[in-house]
């Protein structure tokens, strides 16, 4: 054990809370850096806090954290006469000097990158730091202490001075490649080459400033330019403040921030206080100008942020408004379309059915001059009840209207009769209208049959609207794994390109190449039949290669249990 000087023969005072002594007191510049440490840990934990789970945030807090730990074990060296809790703490310090170094190192990998280093890198790290855990506690970390004279100073082994200081010199050089690499990939890519350029000035003048101070220390026994050589933590918490708010890296309080920048400065004006010592002053007084500049700068960015985020919120409400408003316009619209439909629907059910008995020759028969306008009356009447059924059926799917009276079905049997009943149809229109089946139960579905019967004639007609030449082919099968039953309609019509697909089911949407074949259509049918399918737990999907290489139409409905 170490003898404990005796305080009647060296001056030496007792310390309280082991870091208060007037072994120092006699300069601010032992506890300077003590203020900005907590200034930085505040920030970092703000930062935590705001983003928990964020590599860069972790990385911080673990740099401040070691910064502080290794400010309040480098006080105790100097404020303590007990030599045994002086070499304890002097010992302990290179494992936090080193820590926060490589707590450096990440944080600016993961401010740039997003994430920690790969395994393997860590694997370095570690392998590198190795040394210093299996010697840290032995002479090749400290030889004694030297209280020749009374003087105040622990003798270091190689351990701290060449290994320790040439692993912090490794970790700069590290830090300023990925740093480099990041702001020449930012000037390529047009990002924020200046807020990588801050970051990476604020990181380097913390970690050279202090290597700066511990190597001429160590090697000059002047441990006061050690301690001026610590003031890179201002500079880095005054940089990394104003990057936090000027490019929004982390979310931090406006509030958080004023108390941060006022705290430093009530701090930095208590060391005026300490010791009316005229170097000290010059350097607090520079001290609290440098960081009422940078506070000025970030409340007024702060403010700035405020002051757009109220502006977003007023056009946000004035949004709701608008889109209230447009909500009730929108029901107004579904209302008249419905209105106008059913008053439509009336007449054009007359048309329909006068032009159909005329045909079949109720009133006599009609002279061949007269029969192709009247079946073209009659086809022209049946296209628009068609279109004034899709308009009707929109309007009640968004009023919410329609109603489904779901049971288990045939869909199998249903989809065989649907196009036997198009068959004809088809064949004059030169196309081949084939049922397939790949069944494993019988084919039953749940869910609404004349719903079915409507979406199926949809599909099978738009599939027969767009083949000019071909097959059809309807497609029944199921899957018991997933419970549901499918039919696909598969077609070798004009196909459609990827662009077109994404939209397809959107309302008044049609193919590119949809009016090349056939002009009719109001781009509402898809739309009715998936949200049909979709309202009866099914879906429909549409598959094609492209433009002229045919489409596949597949309803899914779920099996009966």
């Amino acid at each position: 054990m170490l003898p404990t000087i005796d305080p009647t023969i060296c001056q030496w005072s007792e310390a309280a809370y082991l870091i208060i002594s007037d072994n120092i007191t006699s300069t601010f510049l032992y506890y300077a850096h003590f203020f900005p440490s907590i200034s930085g840990l505040i920030i970092s934990i703000f930062v935590l806090r705001s983003n928990p789970r964020n590599s860069a945030a972790q990385a911080l807090f673990f740099t401040t954290v070691m910064f502080s730990i290794w400010c309040v074990l480098s006080l105790i060296t100097w404020a303590s006469p007990n030599t045994d809790l002086v070499m304890f703490a002097w010992s302990a310090m290179i494992y936090f000097e080193l820590l926060m170094y490589v707590g450096a190192f990440y944080f600016i990998y993961a401010f740039f990158r997003n994430s920690f280093p790969p395994f393997k890198t860590e694997l370095g790290i570690f392998a590198i730091f190795l040394p210093v855990i299996i010697f840290g506690h032995t002479k090749l970390n400290l030889l004694g202490f030297d209280f020749t004279d009374c003087a105040r100073n622990a003798v270091e082994g190689p351990l701290w001075q060449y290994y320790a200081y040439g692993f912090e010199l490794v970790f700069v050089a590290c830090i300023l490649v990925v740093a480099l690499a990041e702001i020449k990939m930012r000037r390529k890519q047009g990002g924020q080459v200046r807020e990588a350029v801050l970051v990476s000035i604020g990181i380097l003048a913390l970690l050279l400033s202090f290597s700066f101070g511990s190597i001429v220390g160590s090697f000059s026994a002047n441990w006061e330019v050690s301690q001026v050589g610590l003031f890179g933590m201002p500079v880095f918490v005054a940089l990394l403040g104003y990057i936090l708010v000027r490019y929004q890296t982390f979310q931090i309080k406006l509030l958080a921030t004023e108390a941060l920048m006022a705290g430093q400065l009530i701090l930095l004006f208590s060391l005026l206080s300490v010791r009316t010592i005229e170097s000290a002053q010059v350097i607090a007084i520079i001290t609290i100008l440098f960081f009422a500049t940078l506070g000025v700068l970030l409340i007024k960015s702060v403010r700035s942020e405020v002051t757009q985020r109220q502006k977003i919120e007023l056009l946000a409400d004035s949004l709701e408004e608008t889109n209230e408003r447009l909500k009730i316009v929108d029901q107004q619209k579904s209302e008249f379309v419905s209105i106008a439909s059913h008053q439509l629907r009336s007449p054009l059910t007359a048309i329909r059915g006068y032009t159909s008995m005329m045909l079949d020759g109720n009133f006599g028969n009609a002279p061949e001059k007269m029969r192709e306008p009247i079946e073209r009356i009659h086809e022209s009447a049946k296209l628009m009840a068609l279109s004034i059924e899709d308009f009707l059926n929109v309007s009640r799917i968004e009023s919410g209207n329609i109603k489904y009276e779901n049971s288990d079905f045939n869909l199998a049997e249903q989809a065989t009769h649907i196009v036997d009943d198009l068959r004809p149809e088809a064949t004059k229109a030169g196309l081949l209208l084939l049922f397939k089946s790949n069944l494993t139960r019988n084919g039953i579905a749940y869910g609404d049959p004349g719903k079915t019967q409507q979406i199926l004639h949809n599909l099978i007609n738009n599939s027969m609207k767009y083949t000019q030449k071909g097959t059809i082919t309807v497609y029944a099968h199921d899957d018991k794994k997933l419970g549901i039953l499918s039919i696909e309609i598969i077609d070798t019509g004009i196909g459609i390109s990827k662009e077109t697909l994404e939209g397809l089911f959107q309302k008044f949407t049609r193919a590119r190449n949809a009016n090349h074949v056939n002009i009719n259509g109001t781009g509402l049918g898809l739309f009715v039949a998936r949200a049909m399918a979709r309202a009866m737990k099914g879906d429909i999907t549409v598959h094609s290669e492209g433009e002229g290489k045919g489409s596949r139409f597949v309803l899914t409905l779920p099996l009966a249990q």
